[in-house]
C-alpha cells in the first residue's frame, strides 16, 4: 500500500496525510524523506532542507562552496536525486504515505500506488494560514504564492508534468468541501476499491 499526497499550501494536505497514516497504521513520510536522504547521501540535513521542493530557477545562482553557477545547478540535481532515492528506499521497506517531493512520479507504475492531490479554495487557504501562523492576509497570500510556485516549478522540472493537474493523479480532493476527516474517508474508500481490483 503506497499513497502519495500532493497538496496546495494551506489546503490541509499534511493533516490529511498524518490522519490517514494514523487510521491505516502505516508510516507517513514528509520531512522524514529529507531525514532519510540525509542518512543515505553525503548531504547534510541543512543543505537538503534548503533545496527541498524549491523552484529550480532559484538554483541558477552561484553557490560558493560548489563551484559557482554550474556547481549550484549540479547540487540541486544531486539533492533531488538523493530525495528520490530515499522515496524509493522507504517504499521498498514498508507500506507508506509520501507527501510531495514528486513521489507520485518517482513511484509511478506500481499497481499498489494511489496518487492523491489535495486542494482548497484560495480564500480558505489564506484564512487557514492566517490562523495557524498568526500572519496578515497579505502575508498569507504571499506565502501561498511563493510555496505553490516553488512546488509547481520543482514538479514540472523533474517530471515534465503539471503540478496539480487532474490527469496526473487518481484522486483530486477539495479538503474544504470534505473536511480533513471526510477527505481521509474518501481516500480509504478508494483504497478498498483498489485492493478489490488487484485481488
Amino acid at each position: 500500500m503506497l499513497i502519495t499526497i500532493g497538496r496546495e499550501h494551506g489546503s490541509g494536505g499534511h493533516d490529511v496525510a498524518r490522519l490517514l497514516a494514523k487510521e491505516l497504521d502505516i508510516p507517513c513520510y514528509d520531512k522524514e524523506i529529507v531525514d532519510e536522504a540525509a542518512e543515505q547521501s553525503p548531504f547534510s540535513k541543512e543543505i537538503l532542507d534548503s533545496y527541498d521542493e524549491k523552484r529550480v530557477a532559484a538554483f541558477f545562482m552561484p553557490v560558493s562552496h560548489f563551484g559557482g553557477l554550474n556547481g549550484g545547478f549540479q547540487l540541486n540535481m544531486q539533492v533531488a536525486a538523493a530525495q528520490f532515492d530515499a522515496v524509493r528506499s522507504l517504499a521498498k521497506q514498508n507500506n507508506g504515505i509520501f507527501v510531495g517531493r514528486c513521489a507520485d512520479y518517482v513511484l509511478r507504475g506500481r499497481p499498489e500506488l494511489l496518487r492523491v492531490f489535495v486542494r482548497a479554495p484560495l480564500a480558505v487557504r489564506i484564512q487557514t494560514l492566517m490562523e495557524r501562523k498568526h500572519i496578515s492576509e497579505e502575508q498569507a497570500k504571499k506565502l501561498i504564492r511563493e510555496v505553490d510556485k516553488d512546488r509547481s516549478s520543482y514538479y514540472r522540472y523533474y517530471t515534465d508534468q503539471v503540478w496539480g493537474e487532474a490527469g496526473n493523479y487518481d484522486l483530486v480532493l477539495d479538503s474544504d468541501r470534505f473536511g480533513v476527516e471526510g477527505t481521509v474517508a474518501v481516500i480509504k474508500c478508494a483504497l478498498k476499491e483498489l485492493v478489490k481490483r488487484r485481488s
